[in-house]
């Protein structure tokens, strides 16, 4: 109406060149009408592109689980049945604990807690300083003699309530990942320098380790070193520093396994000293103690007479008592006779699926804490695959690191439970 009338007012020139600009304004509204729709009709795919990829995401992590699930259950079934019939009932007990831990914790967003919760500073704080507690009272319990915390194989790393028992150096893994995760994610929002990110994550891994170490569970330790190493890797730190810890680790560890061969040579030694005399002998000269190297020698007995693809499903003989406590730490051994090689194959490469799986959530999480907590429990996992097997195969010394899902145990099976809980909670964001 407003056109109409100015137009009517106006000589012919004047109205054309007026009616030229409002139809310029015209064009230029629908265009940018056009540009903010085709915009937002662009984000709308983009986020339903993203939410299918998590979905995706979150179901092929969980058919991954629920494949090595059931293949932990059957062997269990097979490396069980002849010594301890009662460990096959409570080991899918604790898989079916594993799943419920699981999908509780990763449907905690679905109330509004998700893993960010955990990157707050006094709940950090918190799961430390509980961390702390926990590892200073075993070490005291066990020194003064109390009644639930035995010394099993010369640790004190486990507390027996009777009706079951727990492991609180391998449930506090989770602590100990979100304390680097959010040192880590700290380090990159605030722009410290490569210096405090080796300062602050080593005090964390220092108080840990040390802790751990007092209740004489080296394997752990090696362990929290392992995670600590992988995820400084993934940080911002410099490749020459890597290489210096590399280095230096490499080194003192050869110096050290060194050392204690020629001490377990000259004059003997405890029985760790002379395990690592034994590894020495097994994996250098092929000469395995009967005492110290009786089980890698079996179990690596059990992976030869394997094969390439197995005896067959329950034709194993290692596990009629040849490998004492075959269900713990060497499951893998009668699952690699039974399986082969290509058994073997199978099982670690869902583990590596899994671990990239992981460590893709954490490249495309929007925050660093989430990066870092992803890449964190991926190098839990993956650690412990790797070093569970090279264990077995008398690759590594002997450090009775359970094999994930697979191993007979409940606070392991715990703390897998928390682990991919926190990845399927971080995917369905």
């Amino acid at each position: 109406t407003t056109v109409n009338r100015v137009v009517a007012g106006s000589s012919p020139a004047r109205s054309a060149i007026f009616l030229f600009f409002v139809k310029g304004a015209q064009m230029k509204i629908e265009n940018t009408e056009k540009y903010y729709q085709e915009n937002l009709n662009k984000k709308k795919n983009q986020e339903k592109l993203r939410k299918n990829r998590l979905r995706q995401r979150r179901v092929s992590i969980m058919c991954i689980t629920l494949i090595l699930m059931v293949l932990s259950c059957i062997n269990m079934i097979s490396a069980a049945f002849y010594m301890k019939p009662e460990n096959i009932k409570k080991h899918i007990v604790f898989i079916v604990i594993f799943f419920i831990i699981y999908i509780f914790v990763g449907n905690l967003g679905k109330i509004n807690l998700t893993y960010k919760i955990l990157s707050n500073k006094k709940v950090n704080r918190y799961l430390y300083g509980f961390s702390l507690v926990v590892l200073i009272g075993m070490w005291i319990g066990g020194h003064i003699g109390v009644p639930f915390i035995p010394r099993i194989n010369g640790a004190y790393g486990w507390i027996d309530l009777k009706i079951f028992s727990i492991q609180p150096a391998e449930i506090l893994k989770i602590c100990f990942i979100i304390n680097l995760a959010n040192c880590f994610a700290k380090t990159e929002d605030d722009g410290a320098t490569q210096g405090e990110i080796l300062l602050k994550s080593i005090i964390y891994l220092g108080t840990y380790g040390v802790l751990i170490l007092f209740q004489k569970d080296l394997g752990t330790v090696i362990h929290y070193f392992m995670i600590w190493f992988l995820m400084l890797f993934m940080s911002k730190i410099s490749d020459k520093w890597l290489i210096k810890i590399m280095g230096l680790g490499i080194g003192t560890g050869v110096a050290i396994l060194g050392i204690l061969y020629e001490i377990a040579t000259r004059q003997g030694g405890s029985y760790k000293i002379m395990r690592v005399k034994s590894y020495i002998d097994g994996l250098f000269f092929g000469v395995f103690s009967n005492k110290e190297g009786y089980q890698v020698k079996q179990s690596v007995y059990a992976f030869g007479s394997g094969g390439l693809f197995g005896k067959g499903y329950a034709n194993g003989v290692q596990k009629y008592n040849y490998i004492p406590e075959i269900h713990t730490d060497f499951i893998m051994s009668t699952f690699g006779e039974e399986f082969g090689i290509v058994g073997i194959f199978v099982v670690v490469s869902l583990f590596f699926a899994l671990y990239h799986l992981i460590i893709v959530s954490g490249r495309e999480c929007k925050n660093y804490f989430g990066k870092y907590l992803a890449i964190g429990v991926g190098s839990q996992i993956i650690t412990q695959v790797i070093i569970n097997i090279f264990v077995a195969v008398g690759l590594l010394p002997v450090f009775g690191l359970p094999m994930p899902l697979f191993s007979y145990g409940g606070s392991a099976m715990l703390t897998m439970g928390l682990a991919f809980g926190l990845i399927h909670n971080m995917n369905a964001e």
